[in-house]
C-alpha cells in the first residue's frame, strides 16, 4: 500500500466499511445518506489513496477483493467499537449485544432462562438472532455466539455449554397407537434418510418399528418436536429442547437412551473483546447458568 504516512479520510473508510458490509453502492449510498456517484468517488479516492484495488463488479452489486477482504475485517471491527464507544457515552444507558444462536438452542434452553438474565442485567438489550446452521463468527454477524463449532476457533474465547443428546419422544395420548406412529427424521440428504434412528437402534433396544416408506420429515429438531406434539410420530430431539414436556407428562421417552451428536454447544466471544463490561457479564451469567444446571443434575 502506498501511503507514504497518510491516513486515508474518514469519510473514504466509512464509504468502504458500508459497502464492504452491503456488497452494494446503492444500498451503501441509502445508508449514509448520499449518492451513489459519492460513494463510487470515495472509493475510487480510497483506491488511489492505498494503491490497492478493493472492489469489483460483480452481478448487480460488488465484490471485494482479497486485499478488501483484510482491510473490511479491520475496518468493520474498528466502526464497531466507535459505534459501542458513543452508545455507552451518550446513549440511554443501556448497552446492547448482539447474540447470533445456531440451531434449536434459543428455544430449548435460553429464552426459559432469560427473565434470569434481565434481572441481573437490567442495562443490557439482548437481540437475539437465530440461524438454522452454526453463523459465522465475525462482528459483523454478532457480538457472541452460541455455535456447535470446535472450541478452538482462532481469536475468539470459547465456553463449553453442553453435549447435544437426542432422545427418543413421543405424544402421551399417542401410547396406546405406539406401534402405528410413524419416525420423525431430521437427516434428510440422500443417502443419510434416516441415519438418526439407524445411529439410535445401534444403541437402545427399541422396537424396530416398519415404517413402511412413511418417514416424516422435518429439516429442524424445533419442527420435528412440534410434531411430536402434535400426534404426528415419534422424533428424535435434542434432550433439553423436550426436557420440560417431558416433565409436565405431555410426551414420554421411546427409550432411557440418549444418542449423542458430537455436536457440542459453545459460548463464543471474540478474546479482544472478552473484558467490555456487557460481554464479560454475559460470559459470567453463561458460566452460572452451566455451573447450576451442572448442580441440579440437568
Amino acid at each position: 500500500m502506498a501511503l507514504d504516512g497518510k491516513r486515508p479520510k474518514l469519510r473514504t473508510l466509512e464509504a468502504f466499511e458500508a459497502v464492504s458490509r452491503h456488497l452494494s453502492i446503492s444500498k451503501a449510498a441509502e445508508e449514509l445518506g448520499v449518492t451513489q456517484s459519492a460513494i463510487s468517488h470515495q472509493l475510487k479516492q480510497l483506491r488511489e489513496e492505498l494503491g490497492e484495488s478493493l472492489v469489483h463488479r460483480s452481478g448487480r452489486g460488488v465484490a471485494l477483493t482479497e486485499m478488501g477482504k483484510r482491510l473490511a475485517g479491520r475496518i468493520q471491527e474498528a466502526f464497531g467499537q466507535i459505534d459501542r464507544s458513543v452508545a455507552d457515552v451518550l446513549g440511554s444507558g443501556h448497552r446492547r449485544i448482539r447474540i447470533a444462536i445456531c440451531s434449536s438452542f434459543a428455544p430449548g434452553w435460553l429464552i426459559g432462562r432469560l427473565a434470569n438474565f434481565y434481572a441481573a442485567n437490567p442495562d443490557i438489550d439482548l437481540h437475539l438472532q437465530m440461524y438454522a446452521k452454526d453463523p459465522e463468527l465475525t462482528d459483523v454477524v454478532g457480538d457472541a455466539f452460541v455455535t456447535t463449532l470446535p472450541d478452538q476457533q482462532l481469536g475468539y474465547f470459547a465456553l463449553k455449554i453442553m453435549d447435544e443428546q437426542l432422545v427418543a419422544i413421543y405424544a402421551t395420548s399417542k401410547a396406546n397407537a405406539l406401534r402405528s406412529l410413524p419416525l420423525i427424521t431430521t437427516d434428510l440428504e440422500p443417502g443419510r434418510i434416516g441415519a438418526d434412528w439407524k445411529a439410535f437402534r445401534r444403541l437402545a433396544d427399541v422396537p424396530d418399528f416398519d415404517t413402511d416408506g412413511r418417514w416424516l420429515f422435518a429439516s429442524h429438531y424445533v419442527m420435528a418436536f412440534n410434531m411430536v406434539e402434535a400426534g404426528l410420530g415419534i422424533a428424535l430431539v435434542p434432550d433439553f429442547l423436550a426436557r420440560e414436556a417431558l416433565a409436565s407428562g405431555r410426551v414420554k421417552m421411546l427409550s432411557p437412551v440418549a444418542l449423542p451428536t458430537n455436536e457440542d454447544y459453545y459460548l463464543c466471544v471474540k478474546s479482544s473483546r472478552r473484558d467490555e463490561p456487557p460481554l464479560r457479564a454475559l460470559v459470567n451469567w453463561f458460566r452460572g447458568q452451566i455451573n447450576g444446571s451442572a448442580a441440579h443434575g440437568k
